[in-house]
This record gives structure tokens, sequence and C-alpha cells, in this order.
């Protein structure tokens, strides 16, 4: 097997191209039995006046499949999964394709039922309190775009990437530098997945909350689920949103600390203007821009978070009474704004109290001010980023962009929404990042908020084994757990935990 890199082609050029061109480079000549594999693809857009597609590839004389060896128990354990995002997913599918005898829970619905709930939501303003943006099938990433993002170098990205794509995702998500899945493609891959468990004898469960735990000499006991079960093992993947969760481990002594996170709003553009200040006038010829940005003007780090080119700002609340924003894309990316999360760090210090659950009630007060600030009725406070900087009052007598929050947006001086000096940090980002990305400061862009889910406040400590300091046998698991950021590594944090397990259940002889 050689890899070639380096490769290019210019915008516009036929990847066709692409295979003979490789070929010649490794000095393989083309056969039926030739294997060709692109395995990273990306933009070079340094030079304006001279973008190109850059690739690598595997190739070889003949085709070479090595299938994937799945680690395996040597007898089966009762495995209770709690939460159906990605890190509960894949620890799920990975415990199930290692001999054990899985029960994935979900408090939520069904992914195609929380499709209404949150279609619902969007038009009425009916919350659901368990199946909404935050809670169902497929997590939170489920309804934002279903971005991947990769670690080139870690073999478990690797793993994760290729499963979905055997799962119904787009080929290109393997190998594509910023791959996405978008959210009109995610949940029929999120189905294909929890079929996958059932068919390896995995039991899945929705409508069903974990309710309480009992923990006796070191282990969990018992579990209260609304349906019963007793299990060996459990696997904690609520996702950084299941607050009365938190709140119940930690009334049951389950060891756990504040984490630091980050807020701040939502920012949207003209899809257009991001896309020439990135390519300039190979534009038309590409596909939508995206960026990522990180300021440190200030004292505080400023960075823009969950990008969503040709997107749609979204309600994200969970609870009644609070305002949270998101953003979604889906495939095709073909709306008219683009936008993403902007957001200050907010260190441990900031939080109105020193317990494990304070940087919750951190959050919660923001939404809440942000769901009064609205009206009431979870339309977002908005403002341009030139009434921000003006600190008081909206005199802007319109915007750059048309707003997408599918609640509607109430105009509101958004720079007393948050904590004085995280407005200041992310005033003084906005201006430091149009530096690197023409137009990112116009006055027009449009801030809504609150975005304060960016991850976890809490961290559910583990060990070394990936088991609870606090319990043997419980698994804290992926992002609500304080241990991933993200799809693809709270997927990968599951595929651990699931080995973890399985280690366990193996015979000396063949650990």
């Amino acid at each position: 097997m050689k890899r070639i890199s380096g490769v290019t082609l210019r915008v516009g050029e036929s990847e066709k191209a692409l295979k003979s061109k490789i070929l010649r480079l490794a000095k393989i000549r083309e056969s039926d039995g030739t294997y060709f594999r692109i395995v990273r693809k990306s933009l070079d857009a340094r030079d304006k006046r001279d973008i190109k597609w850059v690739y690598t590839a595997d190739v070889s004389e003949r085709f070479e499949e090595i299938p994937p060896a799945y680690l395996h128990a040597d007898k089966p354990a009762r495995v209770l999964v709690v939460g159906s995002g990605p890190a509960g997913l894949f620890s799920a599918l990975y415990l199930a394709r290692g001999g054990m005898k899985v029960t994935l829970i979900e408090r939520g619905k069904s992914v195609d039922e929380r499709a209404k709930d949150v279609s619902a939501f969007f038009s009425s303003g009916a919350l659901n309190a368990e199946s909404n943006a935050q809670f169902g099938e497929g997590g939170a990433g489920t309804f934002s775009d279903g971005k991947l993002n990769t670690q080139v170098n870690n073999p478990l990205i690797t793993r994760v990437l290729r499963d979905f794509v055997a799962f119904g995702a787009p080929e290109e998500v393997e190998y594509l530098y910023r791959p996405h899945v978008g959210s009109d493609r995610l949940p029929a891959v999120v189905k294909a997945i929890r079929n996958g468990i059932i068919s390896l004898g995995g039991e899945v469960r929705f409508n069903e909350k974990l309710e309480d735990i009992r923990i006796e000499n070191g282990r969990i006991a018992s579990v209260k689920l609304p349906r019963g079960g007793d299990f060996d093992e459990v696997v904690l993947a609520v996702g950084h949103s299941a607050r009365d969760t938190f709140e119940m481990l930690f009334g049951r002594g389950v060891a756990m600390e504040k984490k630091a996170f980050a807020v701040g709003f939502r920012i949207e553009h003209p899809q257009e203007l991001i896309s020439r200040a990135q390519y300039g006038a190979y534009a038309p010829l590409l596909p939508p821009a995206d960026y990522k940005l990180v300021s440190h003007a200030s004292d505080r780090s400023v960075f823009t978070f969950c990008m969503c080119p040709g997107g749609t700002v979204i309600p994200a609340a969970s609870e009644e009474g609070g305002v949270v924003t998101n953003g979604m894309s889906n495939y095709l990316r073909n709306g008219t704004n683009a936008n993403s999360a902007v957001v200050a760090e907010v260190r441990i210090e900031d939080f109105p109290s020193g317990g494990a659950l304070a940087g919750v009630e951190f959050q919660r007060a923001l939404e809440r001010k942000a769901f009064e600030a609205g009206g009431g009725n979870y339309s977002a406070p908005a403002c341009t980023y030139a009434d921000f900087t003006r600190k008081t009052g909206v005199n802007s007598t319109g915007t750059l962009v048309k707003p997408t929050y599918a609640r509607g947006v109430t105009p509101y001086p958004l720079y007393g929404l948050l904590p004085e000096k995280l407005s200041l940090a992310i005033a003084a980002g906005i201006a430091d990042m149009d530096r690197r990305l023409k137009g990112f400061a116009d006055g027009g862009a449009l801030l809504s908020g609150v975005e304060s889910r960016t991850s976890s406040p809490v961290r559910i400590v583990r060990g070394e084994n990936f088991a609870s300091v606090s319990a043997e046998n419980l698994y804290p698991c992926g992002e609500g757990a304080g241990y991933a950021g993200g799809i693809t590594s709270a997927a990968a944090d599951g595929i651990r935990v699931a080995e973890a397990i399985i280690k366990k259940y193996k015979t000396a002889d063949k650990a």
C-alpha cells in the first residue's frame, strides 16, 4: 500500500483526473484489481488568486480490504446505556458487537417523533421538556448540522467516520477536512445505527428516563427505570443538558466537579459575504465557505463555534422559561445566511457559588434573562453588532441580514445580557476577527442569544479505567460527562468506554 499526499486539482477541474494522476505518482498501472481510496480532501485557500483542492490517497496494485475487528467478551454482561446521543449510540453499538446484552434508554422520543415536537416548538412555542432540540434520539447534534470534526491521527475517529458511512452518511465524510452530514440526512443515519444495535440483540427504549440510582459498597446496586431492569454495568451518556440527572447523581454522592465552558451569541452574516471573504472570485465555483476564528484581543479567549454555512439559527431550549440559541444547516448548506456561535470563555471564578453545579445555575440564569428580554414567548433578544458596541439602546434602522430564528427576534441591547467582562471580550473579539475575515465585524451583522450550551458545565469524575471514582460499574461518557466536545469525539469516547467494559469480561489468558 502506498500513500500519496499533496496532489492538487484546480477549482473546476474534474475529480475524474485524480485517480490517474495519483497512480502515475505511485508508479502503479491501473487494472481491474487496482485499489484506490481518497483519505483526505481539503481546500487550500491561502492564496485567493490560486485556490486549489489538495488530496491524499492510498493506492496499491490489488484490492486489499481488511475487515474490522471488534473486541469481544468471553461472557456477556447486562449493560445499561443511558442516552442515545453519539456517545450512547456508539457505546451501545460496540458493546453489542462485543457480545454484551445491551439496553439503550433515551428519555426523549425516536428521531422521527422528536422531529415533530421540535417543529411544533419552532412554530408555536409549545415546548416538550423531554423531546426537543437537546433531548431525543441522536442527541443535540441531530439538529445542528451533523458536523464531524476530525483528528487525522486518531484511529478511533477513523472508526467513527467509517461507521457513519456504513450506516448511510455520504462517503466523503471519511475524507473531507471538515465533513458534515446535514440535519436533513442525519436522522436516517441515527435510525440505521439504532437498527444495527437491535440486529445485534440490543434493546432500545424511548421515553425512558433514569430516575434514580442506589450505590452500595462502591457499586451501582440498582437503578430506577419506568420499565425496570437489572444490570451489571451502567454507561452514563446523558448529554450536556441533562441538568436534572446531574442533580440526581450529585444527590446520590457521585463525584462531580464544576467545569469551565463558554457563552455568548449567534452571529449571522449573508453567506455570500463569508464566501467572498474566504474565496474571492472563486466563491461562485466552490461550496459555501465556513470559518473557525479565535481571538485573544482581551483577557478572555473568544472563539467561533458550531459554524453553519447556509444555515439557520434555531430555538434550542430544553427547560420552560429559558431561551437557548443554536445553529443548523442541511447537507447542501444552501440557505441565504451563515451563522455561528461567537462565545467568550467562562471561568470557574465567574460562577456565583462554589458547588459542583454552579455552572448549571450560571447557564440557567442567562437563559431565563434571555427569555424575559425576548418577551416571554421564546423569541430571541437580538441586535446588530453596531448596537452591541454602543452598549445601550437599539438604534439601527436595518440589518445586514434577515433573522432566521424560527420563533422570531425581539430588539434588545444584548450588551447588558451577559456579565460586562464577557460582553467586552466578545465586542473586542469580533473586531479582532475582522482582521482575518473581512466583513465579520460589519455593523449590520446580527447577534441573537443566548448561546449557553457550548459544552457541559460539569465533569463526572472517572478514573483511568473509565469508571466513576464513586462506583466501579458506572461509566461517565461523552460530552455531558465532560469528556468530549462534538459528535465524533463523543462517539469515540463511547467506543473507549465500551471496550473498557468488554475487557472486564474477557478471561485473563485472552485479555
